[in-house]
Formats: structure tokens, C-alpha cells, sequence
């Protein structure tokens, strides 16, 4: 018997993903419930384990940097090492993305922006709304070619090719070179640009005194507990959004979703962009268990071993580039969530403590913060809080 491997759905909201690696080759035996490809999506690579026992008896589709939409069949599993493939069993063609064009688009795409058409309804497929949205195109501007005068994909990319023809093209002698998206600065691109078009940021920066925390850290370091800044820093807001709900919520439509649950999301760099993996339960943890869980995340996300649950449903994330010399910044909230908090370097400058001079360490952070859901004396507060529970921690038992 033949059976489909397909590009499996791994979560309510996506629509394509990529191939990145098949595990077994063609011919090989297969066990049930053995892992025989890995896929990228939301930002991490995930195993994909087989339904079946059998052999890998036919590859559809090779990695490629090329989306695949959810339920394509992808390969053949058999019961036989030699069971023929019906003839009925075509390859699906993975169409490569058409080169859309991200130089200046001319009036023509400026009109289109304005264009309406009237009360109704437009339809169109998830794909086409995404591109016309990252290239500011009115839908209502677009002739559909699908079922019922559906704009598709191919429309909305006719539309831009047909508007941004060689007489709006920048014309330079300067050499260039032209990269495409890796699949994961795709996903980057397409959720931090959805962030920002759909969530009103607004931000708020503080200078914190570290010097009680530098303390703490060089006794917990003499107790075998080699704590960084961000670790400090997990322990201690994880505890604040209890006191401040709404820094622990996600938007869901017109309503906000409080949850019991904290748990607090890391930005770790990788080679191709950023993924942030998240550390459950937080403020039920210790700096120890934060300290060891906050490594062992981070060096799995280096190494692409994220499980799909650990990029979840994260409400507060805490981006940390004060390594890099950065001594402020501001962050993008990572949808649903509604805050972020941006972390710059340790310095050293000089401080006034009971009127008098002298060293002190001090860092910048900034929030990034949903006004939706967050207003700015809310905001505040919990600013308040956090360099109070930072320069005094004793408020808190480490």
C-alpha cells in the first residue's frame, strides 16, 4: 500500500512551511513513529515523524528555500521496498516565488493604494492579502483570476510587476548583489512587520542601578551558580507580572486574554536572524533553575533543536545587546504579546549616593509597550517597580 507524507499543519494559524532536510533517504526502511524530516516554521526547525512503518519509497519535493503549503504530499511511503508508484501519483510543482520587486514603485501603485471598489466584498486567498499588504497594495485595486473572482497570489503579483516596469526602475552604475530571504528571514520579516503595522508601540526608558545585583552575582557565582544580567533580570520581572497582569496578556481580536501562567521569552541571535524561546513557569522558578534553563534554551536554538512548544505563547520577552556595547534601544513586542523589554549594557559612571561622588554600574532598558492593552501610568508603574526591586533585590529572595 502507498501512503502520502504531507507538509504537516503545526499550528492553527499556519498556512506553508519549509522543507529542510529529508532524514531518510529513498528505499530505506522506515519505523513508526521514527523521525524522517525536519521542517521549518514560526521560526525553528521541527522533526517530523512518520504515521507508518514501511520504506521511503518515493522523494516529491527536495529541501529548498521554497514555501510549501500545509497538506501538499511531499513523499510516498510503501509497504514494500519494490511497490510500484501508480502512475496517477504526479509530483507537485512547488512554483518558485516569482522576483517581486522592492525598488521605488511608481504612481501607478500609489493610485492603486486609493482605489476602492464600492461595498464589496473582496476575496482573496491568505497568501495574496500577505504580499499586498507588504507592498501596499489595495486590494480593491486587483482583478482576481480565481473562483469567483478570487485575487490568488499570481494576481496580486501581475499587479506589481505590471506597475513597477522598467520606466520606474532606479537606474545606477553602482554594483549590487542580490540575496533572497533565507526561509527564516522570511518568517522574521513577515512577523515583525505585522507587529509594527498592527500594534501601536509606544516606549519607556529607564536608568537602572546594578551595583546590588553586581554584588549578589559575585556571591552566587562563589556558591557555583554562574548567573548573567538577563538571568537576574528573568527572575525578577517574572515576579512583577504577577503583580502586573496586563504585562503577562495577549490580544486576541477585540478581547485580552489574561494568563496564570508566566512565562518569559528570551531573544537568542542565530546565524540567519532571531528566535525567541521561552521559559515556562518563571516565577515559580529559582535564579538557579532560570540560570540553567536560559543556557540550555538558548544553545538548543543555536543549534536549531527547539521543540515547536517552547516558541509558544509568549506574552514578555526580554532582548539583552548589551554585550554588543549597545547602551539603549528600542525592541518590536513579538505578537500576541503586549511588552518587551530592551536591555543595554553595563557602565560605569559616577553616581551620587547620600550626596556623595562616586563609581557606580548602571544599565538603560526600555519598554516596548501594546497601548491597546497598556497604558503609559501602567506602564510606568511597572517601570517604577522593576528599578526598585533592581536596586534594592533584597524586596525579593534570591
Amino acid at each position: 500500500m502507498i501512503r502520502e507524507i504531507i507538509m504537516p499543519k503545526l499550528g492553527e494559524t499556519m498556512e506553508e512551511g519549509y522543507l529542510s532536510k529529508w532524514l531518510k533517504k529513498e528505499g530505506e526502511r522506515i519505523r513508526k513513529g521514527e523521525v524522517i524530516l525536519e521542517v521549518m516554521s514560526d521560526k525553528t526547525n521541527f522533526e517530523v515523524e512518520s504515521q507508518y512503518d514501511g520504506y521511503l519509497r518515493k522523494v516529491l519535493v527536495e529541501p529548498s528555500d521554497q514555501p510549501i503549503p500545509v497538506t501538499t504530499v511531499i513523499g510516498y511511503i510503501s509497504d514494500s521496498p519494490d511497490e510500484p508508484v501508480p502512475d496517477v501519483l504526479q509530483t507537485p510543482r512547488i512554483e518558485p516565488e516569482k522576483a517581486v520587486t522592492t525598488e521605488k514603485i511608481d504612481s501607478k501603485v500609489q493610485d492603486a493604494k486609493t482605489a476602492v471598489r464600492g461595498d464589496e466584498k473582496i476575496r482573496a486567498t491568505p497568501i495574496a492579502r500577505k504580499i499586498a499588504s507588504e507592498h501596499g497594495i489595495d486590494l480593491a485595486s486587483v482583478v482576481g483570476t480565481g473562483p469567483q473572482g478570487r485575487i490568488e497570489r499570481k494576481d496580486v503579483e501581475n499587479f506589481i510587476a505590471r506597475a513597477s516596469g522598467p520606466s520606474s526602475k532606479v537606474q545606477t552604475a553602482e554594483p549590487s548583489e542580490t540575496i533572497p530571504f533565507s526561509p527564516l528571514r522570511k518568517i522574521i520579516a513577515e512577523r515583525l512587520t505585522y507587529s509594527k503595522q498592527n500594534i501601536p508601540h509606544y516606549y519607556l526608558s529607564v536608568k537602572l542601578m546594578v551595583e546590588q545585583i553586581s554584588k549578589i552575582k559575585e556571591i552566587k557565582k562563589a556558591e557555583g551558580v554562574d548567573a548573567t544580567y538577563t538571568d537576574f533580570l528573568i527572575f525578577l520581572t517574572a515576579r512583577l507580572l504577577v503583580e502586573f497582569p496586563l504585562m503577562n496578556a495577549a490580544v486576541e481580536g477585540d478581547r485580552i486574554r489574561l494568563y496564570k501562567s508566566v512565562d518569559v521569552g528570551v531573544a537568542v541571535g542565530i546565524e540567519e536572524g532571531l528566535v525567541v524561546p521561552v521559559i515556562r513557569g518563571a516565577a515559580e522558578k529559582n535564579l538557579e533553575q532560570i540560570s540553567n534553563e536560559r543556557r540550555d534554551l538558548a544553545e538548543r536554538a543555536r543549534t536549531g533543536k527547539l521543540k515547536k512548544e517552547e516558541i509558544e505563547n509568549c506574552r514578555f520577552v526580554i532582548s539583552n545587546l548589551g554585550m554588543y556595547g549597545v547602551t539603549n534601544f528600542q525592541a518590536i513586542i513579538n505578537a500576541p504579546g503586549t511588552a518587551i523589554l530592551a536591555v543595554g549594557a553595563i557602565q560605569e559612571e559616577p553616581i551620587l549616593d547620600n550626596g556623595l561622588l562616586k563609581a557606580g554600574k548602571t544599565m538603560w532598558v526600555t519598554l516596548s509597550l501594546d497601548h491597546r492593552v497598556i497604558d503609559g501610568a501602567y506602564g510606568g508603574k511597572f517601570l517604577q517597580r522593576l528599578k526598585s526591586v533592581v536596586e534594592n533585590p533584597g524586596q525579593i529572595y534570591l
